[in-house]
């Protein structure tokens, strides 16, 4: 695995974050609970890896009740449809278990197990220095921030860097500029 950069932000709360991820779970868990077939099964994974585009760029329902935004820290831009998926593949193992058709309750509890693993990894002193990431934001290189604070990122401009000159431009501008120093 690549080492994450560092965070040019502050990280949101935890206590915000953990509210958020509740709340996407109850989201997902939603069609299981009202109907049992293989379309529910499709929702519920569909509504976990791209929860985090649903409600807006870098949003999720939670997120947004709570006032945060999934960011790429490189770009300092929302994360899209594909940090998404990446930060949240691992939750889509939780459904495994209703797919296969045990109880619903199997995969309540395998999700929260997940929730639980993932808030180690962000809360372990090492992954402080890193934004307080969970595993997927560190696979997908994003990070969770106070919304407010997402509203006056500045865009960072890609500049092109110019074009070293081909090697007989370069002998013939050296062949002119000594033409005109001899002068």
């Amino acid at each position: 695995m690549e080492t994450a950069e560092p965070p040019s932000y502050p990280p949101a709360e935890f206590r915000r974050r953990a509210l958020a991820r509740g709340v996407d779970l109850l989201l997902a868990l939603a069609p299981l609970i009202l109907v049992r077939s293989r379309a529910a099964d499709v929702l519920a994974a569909a509504l976990l890896l791209f929860g985090d585009s649903l409600f807006g760029t870098g949003r999720s329902l939670g997120k947004r009740l709570l006032g945060l935004r999934v960011v790429v820290p490189a770009t300092r831009r929302p994360a899209g449809i594909r940090e998404s998926v990446k930060r949240n593949a691992i939750f889509v193992a939780g459904l495994v278990p209703a797919a296969l058709g045990f109880p619903l309750l199997t995969s309540a509890a395998a999700l929260l197990v997940l929730a639980v693993l993932e808030a180690g990894v962000a809360l372990r002193p090492l992954s402080r220095d890193l934004g307080r990431r969970r595993l997927g934001d560190l696979l997908a290189h994003t990070q969770v921030i106070d919304a407010s604070l997402a509203l006056g990122l500045p865009e960072t401009a890609v500049t092109e860097q110019p074009r070293p000159a081909a090697p007989l431009a370069s002998r013939a501008r050296r062949e002119k500029e000594s033409a005109c120093v001899s002068l």
